[in-house]
């Protein structure tokens, strides 16, 4: 269990290298990421013996967001979700697309 988080910490990490550091772009007219912790409150996704897919997935997009926030202070980061809580699946797509988002992450962890 603990060697799968920490190789999904390790992927989600790497979207860190698809946000540009110092870009133009993000400097003039703002970048946001929107990040969609899967699952949360009555769906717990997969169940694990000793773990649920939407707790792991909370943890990890916080850390995430975190991450985006200290190395990237001109990115506005999103969350779909920052609490143990059910988001409907339109709801989702309909945060991120108030927020025009230029990136969406969408976190799972059910392999």
């Amino acid at each position: 269990m603990l060697l799968r988080l920490k190789k999904l910490i390790i992927y989600g990490l790497g979207v860190l290298f698809l946000i540009p550091a110092e870009s133009a772009f993000a400097q003039k007219n703002g970048f946001t990421v929107v990040i969609d912790p899967g699952h949360g409150g009555r769906d717990p996704g997969a169940i694990g013996s000793s773990s649920k897919e939407k707790d792991i997935v909370l943890v990890v997009g916080k850390k995430l967001g975190e991450l985006i926030k200290n190395n990237h202070p001109d990115v506005k980061v999103l969350y779909t979700r920052d609490t143990d809580r059910f988001v409907e699946l339109n709801k989702r797509a309909e945060i991120a697309n108030k927020a025009k988002a230029d990136l969406y992450i969408s976190l799972h962890c059910n392999a």
